[in-house]
């Protein structure tokens, strides 16, 4: 297939997302564990709807989309434990803002359980065209079950967004793998379960196993549960290989544990955190001239490039956001998470290289041949009249397109 046609169909499938309603299941959740007594917690979960996930009807000049969304706690068993359902509806009278992925809806949800390992599982459905999406999220609290010394919770960070989020005003609890700078600060809460008294702690900031930065609390604690508002300031500390280590000591004893970050680079797209990969990712799209001028690039050249071929690929350049760009890397993230499985998982996979060029398939059939030796799995593409057959031909899922895809 000539590199120019998948190009098209890439952007052919951007162009009538709306129409298809294909980002359905591409809703963002992030849940939050703190403590809220020795032996109990609080799940907080944000659930993100963009305008572009629904499917949106005229109705009296306005543009209206009416969605339900529920958010459950399974236990281990997976039984439920908690749930809510919420249903809404979002209005518009531009059009404009019915495919935005900026306009958003934020749903909330707490739940109080007991100390353990949960599933925090959500979904959304479009209550016009009847279509939902699921997503699970697994909580792993067993580090800190039957612990008789202090418990270390994951620090959430947070970032300035308008509003009560259940922190500090206008505090927005936020992914540790994109933390987003203010004014070149970063923060986080960080939660600890101890005794009543006076207690310590350290809180370091390491970076390539060097300290970049490291402050400690000295207080009195009047219950089991204690949380500090942290701000460290990253203007001179290197980003490779971050992490937050926390000390506590308390009647001569001392605990520590460590937790990995990122920071987001603000300079490019949220879903993008290191150009070098990202400009890898971009190889199912980029021509063979942008290829060898890649491969002559010096690394303070790559940013530039970057932006240079995303902007000749930007479908509406009125708007402020390049859609392709965000519709490309959104894919990207998703072949990330679901194909991440044999030799070449994630984006490097068969299936994902298929969903990031051509986005969900219309139709979709699991079967087994007939000596059962291995398994197929078809995509159907009815838009554009195209379909891919995967074979996983030794069991381990690991399935490969049956006829090579040239791009």
């Amino acid at each position: 297939m000539k590199h120019f046609i998948t190009s098209c169909l890439l952007l052919l499938s951007v162009v009538y997302a709306q129409n298809l309603n294909q980002n359905i299941d591409q809703f963002k959740i992030n849940s939050f564990v703190r403590p809220v007594a020795k032996d109990s917690i609080e799940v907080l979960s944000f659930l993100e709807v963009s305008n572009n996930a629904l499917q949106f009807l005229k109705k009296d000049g306005v543009f209206e989309a009416q969605y339900e969304v529920s958010i459950a706690i399974l236990d281990k068993e997976s039984e439920k434990q908690s749930s809510e359902l919420f249903s809404d509806k979002i209005t518009t009278r531009k059009f404009s803002d019915t495919t935005s992925k900026v306009k958003r809806k934020i749903i909330t949800s707490a739940f109080v359980l007991p100390v353990d390992s949960y599933t925090v599982t959500s979904s959304l459905k479009d209550l016009d065209i009847k279509l939902s999406g699921k997503k699970d999220q697994k909580i792993d609290l067993k580090s800190l079950m039957g612990s008789n010394s202090f418990k270390i919770y994951d620090p959430i960070f947070v970032k300035n967004e308008k509003g009560s989020w259940g922190f500090g005003l206008n505090k927005f609890p936020i992914d540790s793998r994109r933390v987003i700078p203010t004014n070149d600060t970063i923060s986080f809460y960080q939660y600890i379960v101890l005794n009543p008294g006076e207690y310590s702690v350290t809180m370091s900031v390491i970076s390539d196993k060097k300290v970049q930065w490291e402050d400690s609390i000295k207080a009195f604690a009047d219950n089991d549960v204690i949380g500090h508002l942290v701000n460290i300031p990253i203007k001179d500390i290197s980003k490779k290989d971050l992490s937050i280590k926390v000390v506590v000591s308390q009647n001569n004893n001392t605990s520590s544990k460590s937790f990995p970050f990122k920071i987001k680079n603000t300079m490019i797209f949220d879903g993008i955190d290191n150009i070098d990969t990202a400009l890898l990712q971009m190889s199912y799209i980029l021509t063979s001239e942008e290829k060898k001028e890649l491969k002559n690039l010096k690394q303070s050249e790559k940013e530039k490039f970057f932006r240079k071929v995303w902007a000749k690929r930007d479908p509406v350049v009125e708007t402020k956001i390049n859609e392709l760009m965000e519709e490309y890397y959104t894919r990207v993230g998703f072949a990330e998470e679901s194909f991440s499985r044999g030799t070449s998982g994630g984006w490097k996979s068969d299936m994902g290289m298929v969903y990031i060029l051509f986005g969900k398939p219309d139709d979709m059939v699991r079967s087994m041949n007939m000596q059962g030796s291995y398994n197929y799995e078809t995509w159907y593409y009815f838009q554009i009249n195209e379909e891919f057959t995967f074979i996983d031909e030794y069991g381990f899922g690991d399935y490969r397109l049956r006829t090579p895809l040239l791009y």
